[in-house]
């Protein structure tokens, strides 16, 4: 389910404490008593689990590694207590399975929490025959339509969950691209604009400095002294335009730093981003910058997914021409994590601009780093 503290977790929270209570209300003035202590074990870490598990990204969520892990033993917990408590008076523990059918959309197809469902359903009240020595079916059946319910409605949760953060994610990279698409149109803008003054005005400034420095030989005295001074200006002027135009240039390229921000605005919460990049380092080519703002769009929604992150680091450094990026986090991956369809879009990207990528785990955690050609800016 939704990995944070939600409604829906503080209402299986409170379902699970009143059963709880019930319980313990109910076992006081019973003939026989259980063991108390490991009733109250179970119960306990079945609540501890299930909050675990509907954490805000946490380490034991249950999009992590340890989500099935849990799963089984919060199950195992709640049969334990099937079988300690007599079922002719608590016949309600069942509410407890409710709870943990309604987590398995989330880590598996709905087909897949359905079949599981009328399994755990058909386990569990053939103990309750078994235990009352009568026949439940009736219950069996009512009881099941409230787990296919739950799975039901908690696979609907998860489909508009998934169509947000696509949603979302989208939008990330429509702000992203349009950003790029303006730094484009004035990069645009300012090169056709230096293009013209070095073209149109450079070129007769230097025909002009050429002009009067052929007049200064040919004339003497008093218009010799005037002559030169033009020349000077002219000269100066003509610097002067060259230097306007260089920083034209230098100013179209679009910052690395600027192209990446539009994609943080976004992230939930729980993800912290620290950019560790060098506001020098430009990105000089529009079709690359798209494709490196895609590859780290998919590197935070990994991050998010399946990590557990909650901070992320991204540094750019240059080096020996080339543009060296590194990504990790927080997180951990497992040992035997294979590449998805993900990791072989961004392996796709960079080929297309003659770049590479390369794996590593950095404290559990699988760092990326981007290797791209970085060009030179071209003067005027």
């Amino acid at each position: 389910m939704k990995t944070k503290t939600d409604f829906a977790t503080l209402a299986g929270l409170a379902t699970w404490l009143l059963v709880y209570a019930i319980s313990v209300y109910i076992m006081q003035p019973i003939g026989t008593q259980p063991n108390a202590a490991l009733v109250h074990a179970l119960f306990l870490s079945y609540g501890v689990v299930f909050w675990l598990l509907t954490r805000e990204q946490g380490r034991f969520s249950l999009s992590s590694r340890w989500g099935m892990p849990l799963l089984v033993l919060q199950l195992a917990a709640a049969f334990g207590l099937l079988l300690l408590l007599p079922a002719r008076y608590f016949d309600f523990l069942s509410i407890l399975s409710i709870i943990w059918v309604a987590m398995l959309p989330f880590v598996m197809r709905t087909r897949y929490a359905l079949l599981m469902a009328v399994a755990v359903v058909g386990g569990w009240f053939s103990i309750v025959a078994w235990q009352t020595g009568r026949e439940v079916w009736i219950t069996a059946l009512l009881y099941g339509s409230f787990h296919v319910f739950a799975v039901m409605v908690q696979s609907t949760s998860r489909d508009a969950e998934t169509a947000k953060a696509e949603l979302e994610q989208k939008h990330q990279q429509l702000q992203a691209t349009q950003q790029l698409l303006q730094a484009a149109s004035r990069q645009s803008e300012r090169t056709r604009i230096a293009r013209n003054l070095h073209d149109l005005v450079g070129h007769h400034l230097t025909a002009l400095t050429i002009q009067l420095q052929v007049a200064s030989h040919q004339t003497e005295g008093e218009a010799k002294a005037q002559v030169d001074k033009c020349h000077q200006l002219a000269k100066l002027l003509l610097a002067d335009v060259r230097e306007a135009v260089s920083t034209m240039r230098e100013f179209a390229d679009i910052s690395l730093f600027d192209a990446i921000a539009p994609l943080l605005k976004l992230l939930p919460g729980q993800l912290q981003v620290r950019l560790d990049i060098a506001p020098d380092i430009m990105l000089r080519d529009l079709q690359q910058a798209q494709h490196l703002l895609c590859i780290m769009q998919e590197a935070l929604s990994n991050s998010l997914k399946h990590s557990g992150a909650s901070e992320v680091t991204i540094s750019a450094a240059l080096e020996n021409g080339e543009l060296k990026i590194t990504i990790y986090d927080n997180g951990s991956v497992a040992k035997n994590w294979r590449a998805g369809n993900g990791i072989t879009g961004m392996q796709e990207r960079l080929a297309e601009c003659g770049g590479n990528i390369l794996f590593g785990i950095k404290q559990q955690a699988l760092l990326l780093m981007i290797v791209l050609p970085y060009p030179e800016s071209d003067s005027a």
